[in-house]
């Protein structure tokens, strides 16, 4: 019996050097594969990293592009802007010249007016007949006064005419200029 024990002895000492043996090299494995894990993951981060900084560079280059391409507009608006102001202004002068021509031609169509006499029948003394109703005092002066009308209501609409095509104009050349 002895020799019995001393077999099975033998053989739960060998069965647990073989275990000991299996759990070290498992362990080993183990170690080994945590091992390969961190390396596959710091490679793994250093290729998001490299990934990373060359997608915030294509960003800031994308990004830069644009800055430059808003400022390419905003100063050819400023430049159509300022063109556009130009032409206001000159329209502006125009009619202030007209303005002054028109009063110079009022004031010449009174001094006429003013030396004209109602029309009257020379063989009978008369005056002569009026359809519409009695005849003016001198229809040199309502000529003068209607000529007044006219320059004025023509200078106001050419004002504006002037201002709406130079805006419109500086909205074409600006819509123009985004393509």
């Amino acid at each position: 019996m002895d020799r019995l024990w001393t077999a099975v002895a033998g053989a739960v000492a060998v069965l647990l050097a073989v275990v000991t043996l299996y759990l070290y090299l498992d362990r080993e494995k183990a170690l080994r594969a945590a091992v390969e894990a961190r390396r596959a993951l710091a490679e793994q981060s250093a290729q998001w990293a490299t990934q990373r900084e060359e997608l915030t560079a294509a960003a800031l280059r994308e990004s830069e592009r644009a800055r430059e391409t808003e400022a390419q507009w905003r100063a050819k608006h400023e430049e159509i802007q300022t063109h556009a102001q130009t032409q206001v202004r000159a329209a502006q002068a125009d009619a202030a010249r007209a303005r002054t021509a028109a009063d110079v031609l009022r004031s010449r169509a009174e001094a006429l007016a003013s030396q004209c006499t109602p029309y009257r029948d020379q063989a009978a003394g008369i005056a002569g007949p009026t359809p519409g109703g009695p005849a003016a005092a001198n229809p040199g002066a309502v000529l003068a006064d209607l000529l007044g009308r006219l320059t004025q209501t023509a200078g106001e609409l050419a004002a504006v005419a002037d201002a709406r095509g130079a805006a419109g104009s500086a909205c074409e050349r600006a819509y123009g200029s985004l393509k």
